[in-house]
């Protein structure tokens, strides 16, 4: 079954056949809830209720050219399912109402039309009135991440899987392997294919010929996969926490949604995730550090290795296939670029 809006009455079968609707329940209407990347995403109205629908597909449905796992909605329902007896993790998270693995399909809770906050990157100038409330979603969200590195994960090494001692679909290497190739290589290839405009490519160019930052990335990327020791305790990550992985929502302010990138690993990669897209959406440094309040770090934490990773997010973001809808002028890029560069290669980062 293809989850697409040209297969209505195709959905509408298998819904009912895997009882997620009555018998005489019909779909009345059917759309994508957003604009999504990874998956193929339908929001199914119903005459009295709505759902949400997420199919993967062996491709990044937003770049069909690229290859991806369809096992990745595995590690997102599982993800979910692991959270969902931790109160305060499950309340900012839909419910898996249903899971179809024939159709690498999943059913999840409809969080409603309140929209990602994609729309930080169009607000350089900060006038857009949805700022007013940002500051305690923000605080919300840093305590969100804060409880889930808390989470004690080491049981799951006593679980059925193999040698590193966790199941397949939280180690999820497939996505990593994907991820890694767009954080750590693909935004140093001057031939990648992204079109920068003269000043950023020279940049680009001086990037790649840096043989320390090279360095720098490769070892940052080991860690990524787990290749590589970090002092960090090991903790279950998001893997993608930033705007586009965050919902509007009219009683909880803000809810965090797709885990599809989710591992067990070092905390600083989601920290310094989050931190990377904030310094791109216009925040600065003294907010940040308000905000950090709100996250707990965990033992052995290093806040050299997660800036270092900020670093990497930013150059991927500028350099890569992942480009964010910024409004950022040249300039102002080139310097997010270069703070970047001295925060990878900096010499407080613990990278072997």
């Amino acid at each position: 079954m293809d989850l697409t809006v040209g297969h209505r009455a195709e959905i509408e079968a298998r819904l009912h056949e895997l009882r997620w609707i009555e018998p005489g329940e019909r779909i009345a209407a059917l759309a994508p809830p957003g604009a999504g990347n990874m998956n193929r995403t339908l929001r199914i109205e119903l005459q009295s209720r709505t759902l949400i629908l997420k199919q993967a597909v062996p491709f990044v449905a937003k770049y069909p050219q690229i290859p991806a796992p369809v096992e990745r909605l595995e590690t997102e329902i599982a993800f979910y399912r692991l959270i969902a007896r931790h109160g305060a993790l499950a309340v900012r998270t839909p419910r898996v109402l249903g899971q179809d693995p024939a159709n690498h399909l999943v059913c999840l809770e409809d969080l409603g039309m309140g929209g990602d906050f994609t729309w930080l990157y169009l607000d350089a100038a900060g006038t857009d009135p949805r700022r007013g409330a940002l500051r305690g979603r923000l605080t919300a969200l840093f305590y969100w991440l804060w409880k889930l590195h808390a989470l004690d994960v080491g049981h799951l090494a006593s679980e059925p899987g193999p040698a590193e001692g966790l199941p397949p679909v939280l180690r999820n290497h497939a996505m990593r392997a994907l991820n890694h190739a767009h954080i750590f290589e693909i935004p140093f290839d001057t031939g990648n294919g992204v079109e920068l405009g003269a000043p950023l490519a020279r940049l680009q160019t001086e990037l790649a010929g840096d043989v320390l930052l090279r360095a720098r990335a490769a070892a940052l990327g080991r860690i990524y996969l787990g290749t590589a020791a970090h002092d960090s305790r090991n903790a279950l990550l998001h893997g993608d926490f930033y705007p586009g992985s965050w919902l509007s929502h009219p009683r909880m302010g803000v809810m965090v949604i797709d885990p599809e990138f989710a591992f067990v690993g070092a905390p600083e990669f989601d920290v310094g995730v989050l931190l990377a897209h904030l310094t791109m959406a216009g925040f600065g440094q003294l907010e940040l550090g308000m905000q950090l309040r709100s996250y707990v770090t965990p033992p052995g934490f290093s806040t050299p290795l997660a800036l270092a990773f900020a670093g990497m997010e930013i150059i991927r973001r500028l350099l890569g296939v992942a480009q964010l809808p910024l409004v950022a002028p040249p300039e102002t890029r080139a310097a997010w670029l270069e703070a970047a560069r001295a925060l990878v290669t900096a010499p407080e980062v613990p990278v072997r």
